[in-house]
C-alpha cells in the first residue's frame, strides 16, 4: 500500500490558508507564532466560519442550517485502488473540522465511505476501507474549520494519464490585454509555484480574447482553464470558439464574436469598441436616465467560428475541465473570459489529424 499522488482540484472555501498544502506529501509545519494580516498561520485546509449561522433580522435572533457545509474535491492521477485514508488535524488544536463524510469517485460513479466521522483536534486519524476504485475524492466538512492534510492510500492499477496540450506547439496572436502576463504563461502553467501566475489582465478590460493558432489540424476533446491561486481575481465565464480547417482565417477575423448590450427595454447595442464604451461609461448615455443596469453577452457570428464551448462559469481557484463533443477538424482556437482577471493555465487536449 502506497501513498498515491494527488492534488486539490477544487474546494468551497479556504479564506484563511493555501489549501493547495492539504494534499501535499510533506508533514504539516508547524507555524506557531507566525503571524499574517489574516491572523496565525496555519498549513492545510481552515475555512471562514458561521458557514451555517445567518442573522435573522425579523426575528432579532438567528437560524442555523444543520447540512451547510463545506468541501474539498481531491483529484488522482492516475486512478487507483483506495485502501485508507488519512486526516490529520496537527496544529489545529480548537479550529479543526469537527467531521468530515468522504466520497470516492470512479467515472462518474459516487461510493459513500466515511460518513460524519468526527475528527479530534490536532490529531492524525487513519481510516482503513474496503478497497474501492477512484479517480477523484470528496471530502465534505462539517462544517467549519481546519484540515492540514489528507491523504489517499492504496494501489495504482494503471500508468498516470499523460496527454500532449495541443496549445503548447501553437503560435498565439489578437491578444486583448497583457498587462501582468501573456496567455503564453497560461500555456505553460503547470501548478509549480505556490503563487499565483499566469494571464492575469488589468481590471480596465472588459472581455479577453487570444487566438491560437494550432501547429496543425487537430480534433478537440477537452479543454482545461486552470484559476490556480487566483482566489479574488478571477475571470467570471470563459468561451471556446474553433474555426474548421476548411475556413479562411483572414475571413474568419472580420466574423469574431462581440460583446452585446440589451437595456432593460429591449434595446441591444454592439458597441465597436467594447473596452472603451465600458471604461468611459458611454452606455450612460443610452441608459436615457431609465435603469441602473443592463446584460451582458456574446453575440455569435455562425458563419465561421464553431462554438466548442458556448459559456461556462468559472470559480476562483479550480481546475476547470471542459468536455468538446465536436468531431470537426480545427485549424485555429479562439479562447474568451469576461470580464478579465487571471487564468493560471490553459490546455487544449486532443490530437493532430494527418
Amino acid at each position: 500500500m502506497k501513498i498515491l499522488e494527488t492534488r486539490l482540484l477544487e474546494y468551497s472555501d479556504s479564506s484563511f490558508t493555501n489549501p493547495h498544502e492539504v494534499t501535499r506529501p510533506e508533514m504539516p509545519e508547524n507555524r506557531q507564532d507566525q503571524y499574517s494580516h489574516m491572523g496565525a498561520q496555519y498549513w492545510g485546509f481552515e475555512s471562514a466560519r458561521h458557514i451555517g449561522t445567518r442573522v435573522d433580522l425579523p426575528a432579532q435572533g438567528f437560524h442555523y442550517n444543520p447540512d451547510a457545509e463545506h468541501y474539498l474535491l481531491i483529484g488522482l492521477n492516475p486512478s487507483a485502488l483506495v485502501s485508507q485514508i488519512d486526516i490529520s488535524t496537527l496544529w489545529f488544536t480548537g479550529n479543526q473540522v469537527q467531521a468530515v463524510s468522504v466520497e470516492l469517485i470512479y467515472q462518474g460513479q459516487r461510493q459513500i465511505i466515511l460518513d460524519r466521522q468526527k475528527l479530534n483536534p490536532d490529531s492524525n486519524h487513519s481510516f482503513p476501507i474496503e478497497p474501492a476504485k477512484a479517480d477523484e475524492c470528496l471530502v465534505r466538512c462539517h462544517q467549519e474549520g481546519g484540515i492540514a492534510r489528507i491523504q489517499l492510500l492504496g494501489e495504482r492499477f494503471n500508468a498516470p494519464e499523460s496527454k500532449a496540450n495541443l496549445l503548447a506547439d501553437a503560435t498565439i496572436s489578437h491578444v486583448s490585454n497583457q498587462h501582468y502576463g501573456h496567455p503564453a504563461d497560461a500555456v505553460r502553467g503547470d501548478r509549480l509555484e505556490s503563487h499565483m501566475v499566469g494571464w492575469e489582465s488589468a481590471r480596465t478590460g472588459f472581455g479577453e480574447q487570444a487566438i491560437f493558432t494550432l501547429k496543425q489540424n487537430a480534433i478537440i476533446e477537452e479543454m482545461i482553464v486552470d484559476t490556480y491561486l487566483h482566489r479574488l481575481n478571477a475571470p467570471l465565464a470563459c468561451y471556446l470558439f474553433g474555426l474548421p480547417s476548411v475556413e479562411n482565417f483572414q475571413e474568419a477575423l472580420s466574423t469574431l464574436p462581440r460583446w452585446r448590450i440589451t437595456f432593460e427595454d429591449g434595446r441591444q447595442v454592439i458597441p465597436e469598441n467594447f473596452t472603451e464604451y465600458m471604461n468611459n461609461q458611454l452606455y450612460r448615455s443610452d441608459l436615457n436616465g431609465k435603469s441602473t443596469g443592463f446584460n451582458i453577452d456574446l453575440s455569435v457570428d455562425e458563419r465561421h467560428w464553431l462554438a466548442l464551448i458556448p459559456f461556462k462559469e468559472l470559480r476562483a481557484d479550480t481546475y476547470h475541465r471542459f468536455k468538446v463533443t465536436s468531431t470537426t477538424e480545427l485549424s485555429h482556437l479562439l479562447y474568451l473570459h469576461y470580464p478579465n482577471g487571471g487564468v493560471h493555465g490553459l490546455k487544449a487536449f486532443g490530437y493532430y489529424c494527418n
